[in-house]
């Protein structure tokens, strides 16, 4: 049985062969239909071998390519089937029967950095299949659920250190807190944050443009790289009696998390975490925090 990560493409394969060019078959169109039946007959060895003999005789067959990394997979050779679906994306960098095969391995693989986590790949991997396909259900709420996954299991694979990111990004935040008069009365910075790279953390970004102050979104440079810099202010407290900061600030969306009863599940995924100082705020004190992203371009 095939896994439900993975589907089977049945060849339209119009080369045919006069001549008998395998024990599978008088023609390549005989040899994917014998080779489609193996697969679906969970014959996943053999299907290789039928795949491998068709991309003998063409040199790119995309379906013989597409079949064979899932049967790659099915066996557990990862690299294998990584190496056909990136060969399909080579030349056809959004068929999504590759970006959706691929994502399927990464998702298996290890956290172990920025630079080397499976997971994040799997999830931006996913993200892109959503701009080509923005209506996708199904891989919404797989990208969705890599979310919940890596927040139950692996707390960092969908969040890193902004200084573990190469420069890729880049977060200041401040939060300026000034009595009723409109004295300052403290500055604080944040002391390490965590932002998940992503394009769900962008899609937020942009949309505070909607609700928040003073939004600015442009392209600045920074040594010899170019970054996109959105740029915008949120009051966190007006006029109360007293009030604590307790070192954590987060910003994060509501996403669907699929059905139960009849009724949607909706998660709460958090895109940027920083730690800051405590502070007390009194009566009629304002605070604001204005927060300054980057991300490389």
């Amino acid at each position: 049985m095939l896994k439900r990560d993975f589907t089977l493409i049945l060849s339209c394969t119009i080369i045919i062969s006069f001549f008998s060019v395998s024990a599978y078959g008088d023609s390549v169109d005989d040899m994917h239909d014998s080779a489609y039946a193996l697969m679906k007959n969970g014959e996943y060895e053999k299907g290789i071998e039928v795949y491998t003999a068709i991309l003998d005789i063409e040199e790119y067959d995309e379906t013989a390519l597409l079949n064979r990394g899932v049967a790659f997979a099915q066996i557990g050779n990862a690299k294998s089937s990584l190496d056909d679906f990136s060969s399909v994306l080579d030349r056809d960098p959004d068929n999504l029967t590759a970006l959706s095969g691929k994502a399927s391995v990464l998702k298996e693989f290890e956290c172990v950095s920025y630079n080397n986590c499976g997971p994040l790949q799997s999830l931006q991997i996913l993200e892109k299949i959503l701009v080509i396909d923005p209506d996708n259900e199904k891989i919404k709420l797989k990208r969705n659920f890599m979310f919940t996954e890596g927040f139950d299991s692996n707390p960092n694979f969908a969040m890193f250190d902004v200084r573990e990111t190469n420069d890729d990004y880049i977060v200041n935040i401040q939060q300026i807190v000034r009595d009723k008069d409109g004295n300052l009365v403290s500055v604080i910075e944040n002391a390490g944050t965590d932002i998940s790279p992503t394009l769900l953390t962008e899609k937020f970004l942009d949309q505070r443009e909607d609700n928040a102050i003073n939004f600015k979104k442009e392209i600045v440079r920074i040594g010899e790289d170019d970054y996109i810099k959105w740029r915008y202010e949120i009051l966190t407290s007006d006029s109360e009696k007293e009030r604590k900061f307790f070192g954590l600030t987060k910003s994060g969306v509501t996403v669907t998390d699929g059905m139960e009863n009849g009724r949607k599940i909706f998660l709460q995924v958090d895109l940027i975490s920083a730690l800051f100082p405590a502070v007390n705020v009194d009566v009629g004190d304002r605070t604001v925090k204005i927060m300054e992203v980057f991300r490389k371009i």
